[in-house]
Protein backbone atom coordinates (compact mmCIF):
# COMPACT_ATOMS: atom_id res chain seq x y z
CA UNK A 1 0.00 0.00 0.00
CA UNK A 2 1.43 3.38 -1.04
CA UNK A 3 1.54 6.58 1.00
CA UNK A 4 -1.54 8.07 -0.71
CA UNK A 5 -3.58 4.91 -0.02
CA UNK A 6 -2.41 4.84 3.62
CA UNK A 7 -3.38 8.49 4.02
CA UNK A 8 -6.82 7.83 2.58
CA UNK A 9 -7.44 4.93 4.99
CA UNK A 10 -6.23 7.05 7.94
CA UNK A 11 -8.58 9.87 6.94
CA UNK A 12 -11.56 7.53 6.73
CA UNK A 13 -10.76 5.91 10.09
CA UNK A 14 -10.47 9.35 11.72
CA UNK A 15 -13.86 10.26 10.27
CA UNK A 16 -15.38 7.13 11.77
CA UNK A 17 -13.69 7.63 15.15
CA UNK A 18 -14.87 11.23 15.42
CA UNK A 19 -18.41 10.15 14.58
CA UNK A 20 -18.42 7.41 17.25
CA UNK A 21 -16.94 9.66 19.95
CA UNK A 22 -19.11 12.72 19.31
CA UNK A 23 -22.11 11.27 21.14
CA UNK A 24 -20.64 10.51 24.60
CA UNK A 25 -18.34 13.55 24.62
CA UNK A 26 -21.22 15.81 23.57
CA UNK A 27 -23.35 14.37 26.37
CA UNK A 28 -20.64 15.21 28.94
CA UNK A 29 -20.63 18.78 27.64
CA UNK A 30 -24.43 18.98 27.83
CA UNK A 31 -24.41 17.78 31.43
CA UNK A 32 -21.80 20.38 32.37
CA UNK A 33 -23.86 23.13 30.71
CA UNK A 34 -26.96 22.07 32.63
CA UNK A 35 -25.06 22.35 35.93
CA UNK A 36 -23.91 25.86 35.07
CA UNK A 37 -27.43 27.12 34.36
CA UNK A 38 -28.95 29.31 37.06
CA UNK A 39 -32.00 27.82 38.68
CA UNK A 40 -31.36 24.33 37.29
CA UNK A 41 -32.80 21.91 39.85
CA UNK A 42 -31.92 18.53 38.37
CA UNK A 43 -28.29 18.40 39.47
CA UNK A 44 -28.33 14.69 40.30
CA UNK A 45 -29.59 13.80 36.82
CA UNK A 46 -26.95 16.03 35.21
CA UNK A 47 -24.18 14.46 37.29
CA UNK A 48 -25.45 10.98 36.36
CA UNK A 49 -25.39 11.96 32.68
CA UNK A 50 -21.82 13.25 32.99
CA UNK A 51 -20.59 10.13 34.81
CA UNK A 52 -22.19 7.63 32.39
CA UNK A 53 -21.14 9.58 29.31
CA UNK A 54 -17.57 10.02 30.56
CA UNK A 55 -17.37 6.27 31.21
CA UNK A 56 -18.58 5.60 27.68
CA UNK A 57 -16.07 8.04 26.17
CA UNK A 58 -13.13 6.62 28.15
CA UNK A 59 -13.95 2.97 27.38
CA UNK A 60 -14.41 3.79 23.69
CA UNK A 61 -11.03 5.51 23.58
CA UNK A 62 -9.37 2.56 25.34
CA UNK A 63 -11.05 0.10 23.00
CA UNK A 64 -10.07 2.04 19.87
CA UNK A 65 -6.51 2.37 21.14
CA UNK A 66 -6.31 -1.42 21.34
CA UNK A 67 -8.05 -1.91 17.99
CA UNK A 68 -6.10 0.67 16.00
CA UNK A 69 -3.03 1.63 18.02
CA UNK A 70 0.50 0.37 17.62
CA UNK A 71 1.06 -2.88 19.50
CA UNK A 72 4.08 -5.07 20.13
CA UNK A 73 4.80 -7.60 17.43
CA UNK A 74 5.48 -10.34 19.96
CA UNK A 75 4.02 -11.55 23.22
CA UNK A 76 0.76 -12.96 24.51
CA UNK A 77 -2.36 -10.96 25.30
CA UNK A 78 -4.20 -11.06 28.62
CA UNK A 79 -7.60 -12.33 27.50
CA UNK A 80 -9.25 -11.45 30.81
CA UNK A 81 -8.29 -7.80 30.28
CA UNK A 82 -9.47 -7.91 26.67
CA UNK A 83 -12.78 -9.48 27.70
CA UNK A 84 -13.43 -6.79 30.32
CA UNK A 85 -12.63 -3.89 28.01
CA UNK A 86 -14.83 -5.35 25.28
CA UNK A 87 -17.67 -5.84 27.78
CA UNK A 88 -17.29 -2.22 28.96
CA UNK A 89 -17.34 -1.03 25.35
CA UNK A 90 -20.80 -2.52 24.79
CA UNK A 91 -22.20 -1.47 28.19
CA UNK A 92 -25.38 0.56 27.75
CA UNK A 93 -25.77 -0.43 24.09
CA UNK A 94 -28.32 -2.71 22.44
CA UNK A 95 -25.62 -5.34 21.95
CA UNK A 96 -24.91 -8.19 24.36
CA UNK A 97 -21.39 -9.61 24.35
CA UNK A 98 -21.12 -13.38 24.77
CA UNK A 99 -17.44 -14.02 25.53
CA UNK A 100 -17.32 -16.71 28.23
CA UNK A 101 -14.44 -17.49 30.56
CA UNK A 102 -14.13 -20.88 28.87
CA UNK A 103 -12.64 -18.97 25.93
CA UNK A 104 -10.21 -16.90 27.97
CA UNK A 105 -7.29 -17.14 30.36
CA UNK A 106 -9.22 -19.33 32.79
CA UNK A 107 -8.69 -22.45 30.68
CA UNK A 108 -5.24 -21.65 29.34
CA UNK A 109 -6.24 -20.33 25.92
CA UNK A 110 -3.53 -18.01 24.66
CA UNK A 111 -3.32 -15.70 21.67
CA UNK A 112 -0.83 -13.10 20.49
CA UNK A 113 -1.27 -9.39 21.13
CA UNK A 114 -1.70 -8.84 17.39
CA UNK A 115 -4.46 -11.47 17.28
CA UNK A 116 -6.24 -9.70 20.14
CA UNK A 117 -6.20 -6.51 18.06
CA UNK A 118 -7.79 -8.44 15.21
CA UNK A 119 -10.53 -9.70 17.57
CA UNK A 120 -11.40 -6.11 18.48
CA UNK A 121 -11.68 -5.22 14.80
CA UNK A 122 -13.88 -8.25 14.18
CA UNK A 123 -16.08 -7.06 17.07
CA UNK A 124 -16.44 -3.68 15.36
CA UNK A 125 -17.40 -5.29 12.03
CA UNK A 126 -19.97 -7.42 13.84
CA UNK A 127 -21.39 -4.48 15.83
CA UNK A 128 -21.86 -2.36 12.70
CA UNK A 129 -24.09 -5.11 11.29
CA UNK A 130 -26.36 -5.11 14.37
CA UNK A 131 -28.20 -1.87 13.67
CA UNK A 132 -31.13 -2.97 15.90
CA UNK A 133 -29.01 -4.69 18.50
CA UNK A 134 -28.41 -8.35 19.17
CA UNK A 135 -25.67 -10.66 20.43
CA UNK A 136 -22.00 -10.91 19.50
CA UNK A 137 -20.23 -14.14 20.39
CA UNK A 138 -16.48 -14.71 20.69
CA UNK A 139 -14.99 -18.20 20.66
CA UNK A 140 -11.25 -18.90 20.79
CA UNK A 141 -9.61 -22.28 20.45
CA UNK A 142 -7.19 -24.48 18.58
CA UNK A 143 -7.44 -25.08 14.85
CA UNK A 144 -7.47 -28.75 13.87
CA UNK A 145 -5.82 -30.46 10.92
CA UNK A 146 -7.27 -33.38 8.95
CA UNK A 147 -5.99 -35.81 11.58
CA UNK A 148 -7.77 -33.90 14.34
CA UNK A 149 -4.53 -32.58 15.81
CA UNK A 150 -3.98 -29.01 17.02
CA UNK A 151 -2.43 -26.99 14.20
CA UNK A 152 -2.81 -23.35 15.16
CA UNK A 153 -5.26 -20.82 16.59
CA UNK A 154 -8.85 -20.25 15.58
CA UNK A 155 -11.05 -17.28 16.48
CA UNK A 156 -14.75 -17.12 15.64
CA UNK A 157 -16.76 -13.91 16.03
CA UNK A 158 -20.45 -14.07 15.19
CA UNK A 159 -23.26 -11.53 15.28
CA UNK A 160 -26.93 -12.44 15.55
CA UNK A 161 -29.97 -10.16 15.57
CA UNK A 162 -32.99 -9.01 13.59
CA UNK A 163 -32.76 -6.60 10.69
CA UNK A 164 -29.03 -6.99 10.27
CA UNK A 165 -27.25 -4.78 7.75
CA UNK A 166 -24.04 -5.94 6.10
CA UNK A 167 -21.39 -4.04 4.20
CA UNK A 168 -22.33 -4.77 0.57
CA UNK A 169 -18.63 -5.17 -0.23
CA UNK A 170 -17.84 -7.60 2.60
CA UNK A 171 -17.48 -10.59 0.28
CA UNK A 172 -15.10 -8.81 -2.07
CA UNK A 173 -13.10 -7.29 0.80
CA UNK A 174 -12.59 -10.59 2.64
CA UNK A 175 -11.69 -12.34 -0.61
CA UNK A 176 -9.03 -9.73 -1.38
CA UNK A 177 -10.77 -8.45 -4.53
CA UNK A 178 -11.04 -4.85 -3.38
CA UNK A 179 -9.06 -1.69 -4.09
CA UNK A 180 -8.22 1.20 -1.78
CA UNK A 181 -9.87 3.59 -4.26
CA UNK A 182 -13.24 2.05 -3.33
CA UNK A 183 -12.89 2.81 0.40
CA UNK A 184 -15.45 4.95 2.21
CA UNK A 185 -16.35 5.55 5.90
CA UNK A 186 -18.76 2.60 5.84
CA UNK A 187 -16.46 -0.11 4.48
CA UNK A 188 -13.07 1.03 5.82
CA UNK A 189 -13.49 -0.99 9.05
CA UNK A 190 -14.02 -4.24 7.14
CA UNK A 191 -11.06 -3.47 4.88
CA UNK A 192 -8.75 -2.72 7.82
CA UNK A 193 -9.83 -5.95 9.49
CA UNK A 194 -8.89 -7.90 6.37
CA UNK A 195 -5.48 -6.19 6.30
CA UNK A 196 -4.88 -7.31 9.91
CA UNK A 197 -5.78 -10.87 8.87
CA UNK A 198 -3.18 -10.63 6.11
CA UNK A 199 -0.59 -9.20 8.50
CA UNK A 200 -1.01 -12.24 10.74
CA UNK A 201 -0.58 -14.61 7.82
CA UNK A 202 -4.00 -16.00 8.68
CA UNK A 203 -7.07 -16.88 6.64
CA UNK A 204 -10.68 -15.80 7.10
CA UNK A 205 -13.93 -17.49 6.13
CA UNK A 206 -17.39 -16.02 6.67
CA UNK A 207 -21.06 -16.73 6.18
CA UNK A 208 -24.14 -14.53 6.31
CA UNK A 209 -27.88 -14.81 6.29
CA UNK A 210 -30.72 -12.44 7.20
CA UNK A 211 -30.05 -12.69 10.95
CA UNK A 212 -26.48 -13.91 11.40
CA UNK A 213 -22.90 -13.09 10.42
CA UNK A 214 -20.09 -15.51 11.22
CA UNK A 215 -16.39 -14.69 10.75
CA UNK A 216 -13.76 -17.32 11.47
CA UNK A 217 -10.02 -16.60 11.42
CA UNK A 218 -7.48 -19.42 11.39
CA UNK A 219 -3.77 -18.91 11.97
CA UNK A 220 -1.62 -21.97 11.29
Amino acid sequence: MGMIEELRMAELLCTRLCHDLTGPIGAVNNGAEFLSEEGFNLQSQAVELIISSAFSAVTRLQFYRMAYGKVRDHGEASLSEKQKLAADFFTGSKITLDWPETHGDAVGVSISIKMSRLIYNLLLVASHALIRGGTISVRIGAAKNEQGEDSGKQVTVSAQGTGMKFDPEVERIFSGAFSVAELNPKNVQTYLTYRFVEDLGAGIVWSTDSEKLVMQVTQR
